[in-house]
């Protein structure tokens, strides 16, 4: 008797083992499906993020900036050579604020619509070329796509006018094109080609920041373009860039823009968007400083306050009143000094205001 239990106690051990054991395998299949299933449409988001980049609809931001007899141009271009069109605008935009730098030559020698160095243009391989890239290049033969095409240029000759020349619009915007194409953006490696135009991480960023911006799916701080910060007055005494040095002889570069008017001293000053104070004190030549982050890598910086109404660690609302217009630090005025940065690095703020006459 002893026995038959024994062996009725072994079969039932027997079977609930094997149901066990085929439970756990049901259990693990499930769970590999789940993550299957995640995983196909973690693809299939990633993969519309890339495809959208360039195809997304023109955002306000992009209508109000971007001057719109180029966008024909850019789209044209992007076509032809397999990469995003808001990435041309926002490179045409950082190279010469879309050609209105006068003149378009920079100081180390690059030229025309989209700052090309002129062995980049013609090619390397050019008799004479070297360094950084000017060259002692005749402009008969800068502009001569026979010579271009013998020496690997990237100058592209896009209007069939018998010209490649980098200060003709069409031919700039479409040698650019080539040449992202050429060093990654074609198969996606859309920042190694930005690098490969300017070998600056800083630049990749600026020009990453403007293509979002200037599409609809691009991030935009709280969904909102920035508010002027003074309301007494829209007068810009001293744009953001090169200047001549308030306190000395030399020129300098102005990181920010100076807003004044007779009449502006202790009127209020407001955040130009949302966001969290990171700085609210006396910092050097700022004087009475309040620094703002706003996210995605994007700061203001609100200098020469005479009062601060906000501290180190508040959140604010955009259009909140955060200080007044004042005179201190290194200071030659009453005036708001207004600065933006984008990973740190100082850019225009009048990329972000539209309607604003001077």
């Amino acid at each position: 008797m002893k026995e038959v239990i024994d062996i009725g106690v072994n079969l039932l051990t027997w079977k609930y083992k094997k149901l066990i054991t085929l439970s756990i395998l049901i259990f693990i299949l499930c769970i590999g499906a789940m993550f299957g299933i995640l995983f196909l449409m973690a693809g299939t988001l990633n993969s519309n993020v890339k495809i959208g980049y360039g195809d997304a609809t023109i955002s306000e931001i992009g209508e109000a900036q971007i001057p719109s007899q180029y966008i024909p141009i850019y789209k044209a271009a992007a076509e032809k050579y397999d990469v995003p069109w808001n990435i041309l605008a926002a490179e045409h935009r950082v190279e010469t604020r879309f050609s209105t730098m006068d003149p378009m030559i920079s100081p180390v020698g690059a030229v025309g619509h989209l700052q090309f160095m002129p062995c980049t243009w013609i090619g390397w391989s050019y008799p004479g070329c070297s360094g950084l890239g000017q060259g002692n290049i005749p402009n008969s033969d800068l502009i001569n796509p026979a010579i271009i095409k013998k020496y690997g240029g990237y100058g592209v000759d896009a209007n069939n006018d018998g010209k490649a020349d980098p200060f003709d619009l069409e031919d700039a915007i479409f040698s650019s094109a080539k040449y992202l194409s050429k060093n990654g953006a074609s198969s996606g490696n859309i920042e190694k080609a930005i690098y490969a135009y300017n070998h600056s991480q800083s630049y990749v960023n600026e020009v990453l920041h403007f293509a979002e911006l200037y599409v609809s799916a691009g991030v935009v701080i709280g969904g909102e373009k920035f508010i002027w910060p003074v309301k007494y007055t829209t007068n810009i005494t001293s744009p953001f860039g090169s200047r001549e040095d308030p306190f000395g002889n030399e020129s300098e570069f102005h990181k920010g823009m100076d807003i004044s008017a007779p009449g502006i001293a202790g009127k209020t000053v407001y955040a130009i968007a949302d966001g969290k104070v990171t700085y609210a004190g006396p910092m050097n030549g700022y004087g009475n400083v309040i620094i703002i982050n706003h996210g995605n890598g994007i700061e203001s910086r609100y200098g020469h306050l005479s009062k601060i109404k906000t501290e180190t660690g508040k959140k604010v609302d955009q259009g909140q009143k955060i200080g007044n217009v004042g005179n201190t630090g290194q200071s030659t005025g009453y005036h708001l000094h207004l600065e933006i940065r984008i990973n740190d690095k100082p850019v225009d703020p009048m990329n972000y205001y539209r309607d604003i006459n001077n």
